[in-house]
């Protein structure tokens, strides 16, 4: 507050024309500045959205290659061991040194020929149970006759997890040439990278497996598939497997590594994008997962590549905004120059009314808004002295009205005062019963009469219902029995005026109470305040419970008025001050018990006040 009063004596050091100015800058300031900035997030916005169109498009067309290649791979393999000398490959167990060597020489054949004609095709090995090998390269023959899984692929994860998956094939990739080698690459050979198809098999009348099948695709044709629709230089695109591995990339030496942001893509999502820092650099990650692989295709653009076009747009921004600045100034000045003679002159006249002189009016100003309130202050001071008479006459009503309020007491009063005169006749009369009677409906009755206040805490509503109770053991003989569960941490929490006596009182009226026990429990429930009031002698049938929700729903009354205010009047009351969410409901077991269930929001006693 003390700094709001040294700001506003400082502007009052400025002329009006020097403030106006200041805020038509500092508003023009304000909306420029916001403009500029929601222009730039948007065209930066839209810019990331066209790179992910565009990218997505791209990646399902990537997708498409993938599949097709993949496809054809598998389609190869199908037709591969049709080949008769491969089937009796298959089906030997036990081959001497000769048929071996005449089947190895006339499968190797068969596989240079798939080689020279699909140049994607890096090698093929086909790997028995017994540990015979037929297969290699184009350039190297890497078959064994040697039984007893002497060959270093048996040895691997791979070659158990392909029998595991039997007679399913599995693609892999981050394998090089030499790991299906049994003999070390020569130098000036190519130890390319693989994707591999592994599968197992058996011969046509076979029913166990015998072999697997292995055809190695270069990764170099995967890379061709997608590399040349990267739109962007500076980014890269990768294809991620489902370990999190990367087993092709426009980059080479990340593949057969982890991909770094492979725990941010979730999931659940086909399509997705992040942004992420690397190295410095910010990137926008876009990811797209295939459906029949379970790869994910990956494409990392550098963000700057799309906001060096949104700097010039910022710098044009800059410029006009300046030059708003500078016109703003000249033509605010020159505004401020043609009304400061008409506000003069309006000031003039206030002073002059001021001194008293009611019913002074101006000449009419030269522009037509200076005009209006000149013509407004005339009408000000010509209407001063019916507007002092109007005053004169509601002071006078309002006088009335604070007689006939203080009359309206005197009937609450007296009859407070008459319980009184009971309250003490009883006493003379040694009659106790009454005197504690009239004691508990005063007690009653003052609340009601003399406090507005819709909300009171929970201990003061407690109070009113054990005075309510007293009244009604008098009344019945002290045969109804009455518990109460209240956390001592709640009894100051607010709630409405009289919000449970109602339903106490219709448990009385419609309940078989001589032998029952009445129940209230308040207690903290999802950050709200439950009220539940429970009585244990007759209950309602459930045709009878969903009847008297909805009347209580439908703010429909329960029992007649003369029977109190009803639950249906405390629902409504409950929903005007707290909302639609909160209420009543009942709920009853038939012949066992019925309990009303109120729910109203937690409020301490320092909010309500």
């Amino acid at each position: 507050m003390k700094a709001l009063r040294r700001s506003t004596f400082k502007l009052a050091g400025f002329s009006l024309r020097a403030q106006l100015i200041f805020s038509f800058m500092a508003v023009t300031l304000l909306v420029l500045s916001i403009s500029s900035y929601y222009s730039y997030v948007k065209t930066l916005d839209i810019l990331k959205k066209r790179t992910q169109e565009t990218t997505f498009s791209q990646f399902r067309q990537i997708e498409m290659n993938t599949l097709t290649l993949l496809h054809e791979v598998d389609k190869l393999s199908n037709t591969f061991l049709m080949e008769s000398k491969v089937q009796s490959f298959l089906q030997s167990d036990q081959l001497s040194n000769l048929e071996f060597i005449s089947l190895e020489r006339d499968i190797m054949e068969r596989i240079n020929q798939y080689l020279t004609t699909y140049d994607y095709l890096d090698s093929i090995y086909i790997f028995t149970e017994n540990g015979t090998v037929i297969g290699g390269t184009l350039t190297q023959n890497q078959s064994a006759y040697q039984i007893g899984r002497g060959y270093e692929f048996y040895n691997t994860d791979l070659y158990n997890k392909v029998k595991t998956s039997f007679p399913q094939s599995i693609w892999t990739g981050g394998l090089r040439t030499s790991d299906f080698m049994r003999s070390s690459i020569p130098e000036g050979l190519t130890n390319a990278r693989l994707i591999s198809s592994i599968r197992g098999v058996r011969w046509i009348g076979g029913s166990q497996m015998s072999a697997e099948l292995v055809l190695n695709v270069n990764e170099r044709y995967f890379n061709a598939g997608y590399g040349s629709l990267q739109s962007l230089p500076g980014g890269s695109i990768h294809i991620i497997d489902g370990s999190g591995n990367v087993i092709s990339s426009t980059h080479e030496q990340m593949i057969s590594a982890p991909y770094l942001f492979n725990s941010r893509m979730k999931p659940a999502l086909n399509l997705g994008s992040f942004s992420s820092d690397r190295d410095g650099s910010h990137e926008q990650i876009i990811y797209y997962r295939m459906s029949d692989t379970g790869w994910t295709l990956v494409n990392e653009v550098p963000t700057e590549l799309y906001t060096k076009d949104v700097v010039v747009i910022g710098r044009f921004i800059a410029a006009i905004f300046l030059l708003s600045l500078v016109l703003i100034v000249v033509f605010s000045s020159l505004w401020m120059n043609r009304i400061m003679s008409s506000f003069h002159q309006l000031i003039k006249g206030m002073r002059f009314v001021g001194r008293g002189n009611i019913g002074h009016t101006l000449p009419k100003a030269s522009n037509r808004e200076m005009g209006q309130l000149i013509e407004q202050f005339n009408h000000m001071s010509t209407g001063i002295l019916e507007l002092m008479q109007q005053n004169e006459e509601t002071e006078k009503s309002k006088r009335q009205l604070e007689i006939e309020a203080l009359q309206s007491q005197i009937n609450p009063h007296f009859l407070y005062n008459t319980l009184n005169t009971v309250k003490w006749m009883a006493a003379v009369a040694k009659a106790p019963n009454i005197m504690e009677c009239m004691t508990s409906l005063g007690n009653m009755l003052r609340p009601i009469y003399y406090d507005p206040s819709p909300l009171w805490s929970i201990k003061e509503e407690l109070e009113f219902v054990r005075n309510y109770i007293n009244i009604m053991n008098f009344r019945y003989g002290e045969e109804l029995k009455f518990e109460f569960d209240v956390p001592e941490q709640l009894l100051n929490c607010q709630t409405l005026r009289f919000m449970i006596q109602p339903s106490i009182e219709n448990a009385l009226i419609h309940g078989e109470m001589h032998q029952g026990v009445i129940q209230v429990t308040v207690a903290e429930l999802n950050g709200d305040l439950q009220v539940i009031v429970r009585d244990t002698c007759g209950g309602m049938t459930p045709s009878k419970v969903i009847e008297v929700n909805q009347r209580i729903r439908e703010q429909q009354p329960t029992e007649r008025p003369a029977k109190g205010i009803g639950l249906s009047n405390v629902n409504k009351r409950i929903q005007l001050h707290f909302g639609e969410r909160y209420g009543i409901e009942v709920r009853s077991s038939e012949g066992s018990e019925t309990r009303v269930y109120m729910m109203i929001p937690i409020i301490a006693g320092s909010e309500a006040s």
